[in-house]
């Protein structure tokens, strides 16, 4: 992991140059309320507070409070631990003083199914609703009123919780914000739903109405269109022009779906473009997260709090047929990354395999709630080696499925039955497919995987698309 200055130093002299994205006149003065209360987490002494083993320990106590810090449509292979492209130089200080989860897999490849399983601590066919990207107000229901989340856990402990989420899938419109004891969609960037976080946390401090406090912010930075401040765009002025405005989103994806047709230069210089926009919305993202944490910072709220950052998806660049996401459960819109920051944390990483529905029982594990039963996942360190971890999605190409075990993974379309099998051991990017329907490991992953597609396919509320079986598997 690559050491840079100290976080503290960082934020205020090791920035790189050009615009932080904060909005002028932002007010940025003390709280009136105390944010953290009375700080519980130490520094010095020995190491306490652990989730399930010694994953994820503190110098002192468990922080008082929890703020999420969700990223819509990021790459894991663009966050600077793994990557050379050094786009997140802020991110990278974090995870450095922090505990990162170095195989972590997400639960779907879109936003709605992604945050529901997460935040749910359980797979979405578990919970016995799959989230549906296109269809009608008929067939793509709502999650289920009464369903509980991980906000609903926290305020049976006293927790006072609230969500600023950027993107509408992440909403009381598709109820998976159920359990959040205050809620606010924001039209704008991350400065503007920090700003909304802020505005509706201050006056329960100052009217000591709240005595622990759950803050998630859910940022849209980078999702299409990619449409970075200029400042923030490397490499575009050395490439030929594209005859179209790619951050227009209706352009953008009307070049993405005539992929198939274009002539192999044409496609080399829309991706091309694409790519260089792309990162120039990670820098951006990097830079304005670097911005809400100065302002949070500065008004004591990361004084006695634990901040988790997770991605919900990846982006595909056609590295297996498709571009934007929703398509596939393949590494890069399925990779996760999941950092655990304190001023009192143990740094280190984990390098076990982790899935998105361990975040939940990690957080009630870590701070000594009762375990719900609905909760499938594990806190992080406690697992099974051999675990299969599941994901799934219904979206632009119908029924998606995956399965993660040992290091291998097998991928089933439903609309057209194939199957693919990679060895993540070997081939981490995903670029030989295995598949053998008589090898013994395709055998056994498949085992894995089709009672999950027998479960998932009758939640289908009108039976539509249905799973088109493999031919020759059992």
């Amino acid at each position: 992991m690559r050491v840079l200055c100290s976080l503290s130093l960082f934020l205020a002299a090791c920035q790189p140059g050009g615009s932080s994205g904060r909005v002028p006149g932002t007010d940025s003065s003390p709280a009136v309320g105390t944010p953290g209360g009375t700080p519980t987490g130490t520094p010095g002494g020995t190491p306490t507070g652990t989730s399930g083993s010694d994953v994820i320990r503190f110098r002192g106590a468990v922080p008082r409070n929890l703020i999420f810090l969700s990223i819509d449509t990021f790459r894991k292979d663009h966050l600077g631990i793994y990557s050379t492209k050094g786009l997140t130089p802020f991110l990278d200080q974090v995870a450095a003083e922090g505990v990162v989860m170095n195989q972590h897999t997400q639960c779907s490849c879109w936003t709605f199914g992604s945050t529901t399983c997460t935040l749910a601590g359980r797979t979405n066919i578990e919970r016995g609703h799959i989230p549906r990207l296109n269809g009608t107000v008929a067939n793509r229901p709502p999650v289920p009123e009464g369903t509980p989340f991980l906000a609903t856990w926290l305020g049976q402990a006293g927790f006072y919780s609230q969500i600023v989420s950027a993107n509408d899938w992440l909403s009381a419109t598709w109820g998976n914000t159920q359990g959040y004891t205050k809620e606010a969609k924001p039209l704008g960037d991350a400065i503007a739903v920090l700003d909304k976080s802020l505005e509706l946390i201050q006056p329960e401090l100052d009217n000591g109405t709240i005595d622990r406090w759950f803050m998630h912010l859910h940022f849209m930075e980078p999702h299409a269109a990619y449409d970075p401040p200029e400042e923030y765009i490397v490499g575009l002025d050395q490439l030929e022009p594209f005859p179209a405005d790619l951050t227009n989103r209706a352009v953008h994806y009307g070049w993405r779906d005539q992929w198939p047709d274009l002539d192999p230069d044409t496609q080399a210089l829309l991706e091309a473009h694409l790519r260089v926009l792309y990162e120039g919305e990670i820098r951006t993202i990097d830079a304005r997260l670097a911005d809400d944490w100065q302002r949070l910072d500065d008004l004591g709220f990361l004084d006695d709090a634990l901040v988790v950052i997770w991605n919900d998806h990846g982006e595909e660049f056609w590295e297996h047929g498709h571009q934007t996401h929703a398509y596939d459960l393949t590494r890069e819109a399925n990779d996760g990354f999941l950092i655990f920051w304190a001023k009192n944390i143990v740094p280190g990483s984990y390098d076990e395999p982790t899935a998105a529905i361990d975040l939940v029982p990690t957080i009630l594990d870590l701070y000594g709630l009762p375990m719900p039963p609905e909760v499938t996942g594990y806190p992080i360190g406690t697992a099974p080696p051999d675990r299969p971890i599941f994901t799934e999605a219904l979206a632009r190409t119908g029924g998606v499925q995956a399965v993660v075990k040992n290091g291998w993974k097998l991928h089933y379309n439903w609309y057209d039955g194939s199957v693919r099998v990679w060895d993540r051991n070997t081939d981490p990017l995903e670029t030989v497919d295995l598949y053998d329907p008589t090898d013994p490991m395709t055998l056994e992953l498949w085992a894995d995987l089709k009672p999950q597609v027998e479960a998932m396919a009758p939640l289908i509320v009108d039976g539509q698309p249905a799973p088109n079986w493999p031919p020759d598997l059992p």
